[in-house]
Parts: C-alpha cells; sequence; structure tokens
C-alpha cells in the first residue's frame, strides 16, 4: 500500500471514530434531558406555589348605572 492510501484510511477511521463517540455524547445529554425533566414533572412541573387570579375583562356596562343598558 502507498503512504497516501494509509493516511486516507486513518483519517476515514479517525472520522467514524469521532461520529460514534459524538453519537454516544448526544445520547448522553438526551437522556440526561429526559431525567431532568422527569424530575421537574415530578416536582409539580410548571404549577405555581401560589394560586395566582386569571384577569378579568372589563365589565361593557358604564359603572354606577343599570347593568341591562350597553353602551
Amino acid at each position: 500500500m502507498r503512504i497516501g492510501s494509509v493516511i486516507a484510511l486513518a483519517g476515514l477511521g479517525a472520522f467514524i471514530a469521532w461520529c460514534f463517540r459524538r453519537n454516544e455524547e448526544l445520547r448522553a445529554a438526551r437522556l440526561d434531558a429526559r431525567e431532568q425533566i422527569g424530575r421537574w414533572e415530578a416536582e409539580g412541573g410548571n404549577v405555581p406555589s401560589v394560586a395566582t387570579p386569571s384577569p378579568v375583562p372589563p365589565a361593557s356596562y358604564p359603572p354606577g348605572g343599570d347593568p341591562n343598558v350597553r353602551h
């Protein structure tokens, strides 16, 4: 074999090894994210600890007037 072929095969092998290693890193990060989300949901998720009132739209009735009359 020529030296160029050996270098090309070594480079290809290094690239394939890098791809496998990167795939394992991404898989580990995804599993870690799933674990953190599961822990967060077990703690109550996005439920506020204090009850918050929902906004009430302003009434369409004139203030101090007859509620049967709209403006």
